[in-house]
């Protein structure tokens, strides 16, 4: 009988004390046996105590092995852990989430039967806190107008993307097309996809592989995420133009477009561009989240069967506006940053 494959699970973690035994036992519950999986966490040296049950939970399961990342950036964890792997899979996971029983041998089936060098599912999303707020900053994860519609962000698409969250790689693709770049610590896995797609590979997105990511919690924590998303981004353009898309520039353009007609106001022009896109804009902002009151409102469950439930919450609707804008203008302004440190950015591509 042919072998049948092994998985190294690659978790990258840092002061993550209040997810990470959730998200590890998730892990662990897997329906594929202990001896075929091999879950390295690699640890930035974190000082919350994360690390404690890190130790902990490996004196529970032999299979979990904590590996420590001096660097403590996640792209530097990823390689450390690539480097140690010994599956003939690497499953990339993410702290902030869950993972259903079937999660790994979802990604193992989908993988044999497309052929594609990195599948992954739908980044379902959860609330990071119990309050109203986080409640709205879920839903926004899940609005074609939150997130710019990437496919792995909403819907249930299945067919080959662009890119996946998180990913299942076969382990030798990483020998042809190199690891994970570790000057783009935000935008590393769509410029490493961007590089398998190069080389002939695929990405493949199925609805069945299931897992769920707990979004920021509130307002600030969201603010920060997208602002160094958004420096990230534009990063990636002199290293890897061809990961970019338009998508994901859109808010640079809206967010520097409202600062020239803002600026230049007094000028008729100007003041009519302004008005436009701001009227434009919030009429947007009203439309998609009076849809997704509606959509909360009904009385399905939108998940049900699944293992991570949630409760429909049509108040949260009500702080989408909000929300929506601190996810633009927060990537459009971390871009507009991009640019202005690119000079500085730039010399350390230098060789």
């Amino acid at each position: 009988m042919p072998q049948l494959p092994t998985v190294t699970v690659i978790l990258p973690v840092r002061n993550e004390a209040g997810r990470i035994a959730g998200c590890l036992e998730s892990i662990v519950n897997q329906d594929l046996a202990a001896d075929r999986v091999e879950i390295l966490a690699v640890d930035g040296m974190s000082g919350d105590g994360t690390r404690e049950i890190l130790r902990g939970m490996h004196a529970a399961h032999a299979n979990i092995h904590l590996i420590d990342n001096p660097r403590k950036s996640v792209t530097a964890a990823l390689n450390i852990g690539i480097k140690a792997a010994h599956g003939d899979f690497i499953i990339r996971c993410d702290a902030h989430a869950a993972y259903a029983p079937d999660y790994l041998s979802s990604c193992l089936a989908v993988a044999k039967a497309t052929g594609a060098g990195n599948v992954g599912g739908h980044a379902r999303s959860l609330p990071g806190s119990s309050t109203l707020m986080a409640r709205a900053i879920m839903l926004a994860h899940a609005s074609f107008f939150g997130l710019g519609g990437a496919r792995f962000r909403s819907g249930e698409y299945e067919g080959y993307v662009d890119t996946v969250w998180p990913g299942c790689y076969r382990k030798e693709l990483f020998a042809e097309v190199g690891g994970y770049n570790e000057l783009l610590p935000r935008s590393e896995d769509i410029e490493l996809n961007a590089r398998l797609r190069k080389a002939g590979h695929t990405c493949y997105l199925s609805k069945r592989i299931r897992a769920w990511y707990y979004c920021r919690p509130d307002l600030a924590s969201l603010f920060r995420q997208r602002f160094l998303d958004g420096i990230g981004i534009i990063r990636t353009l002199p290293v890897n133009a061809g990961a970019v898309g338009m998508r994901h520039l859109i808010p640079l353009i809206f967010v520097a477009s409202l600062l020239v007609s803002g600026t230049l106001a007094a000028l008729p022009v100007f003041h009519a561009l302004l008005f436009a896109e701001t009227g434009a804009y919030a009429a947007a902002l009203i439309f998609f989240s009076v849809a997704m009151y509606c959509e909360e409102r009904k009385p399905d469950d939108p998940i049900a069967g699944d293992e991570q439930q949630r409760q429909r919450s049509p108040a949260a609707a009500l702080l989408l506006p909000p929300v929506f804008i601190t996810l633009h203008v927060a990537y459009g302004l971390g871009s507009l940053w991009g640019i202005a440190t690119l000079p500085f950015f730039m010399r350390r591509l230098a060789p």
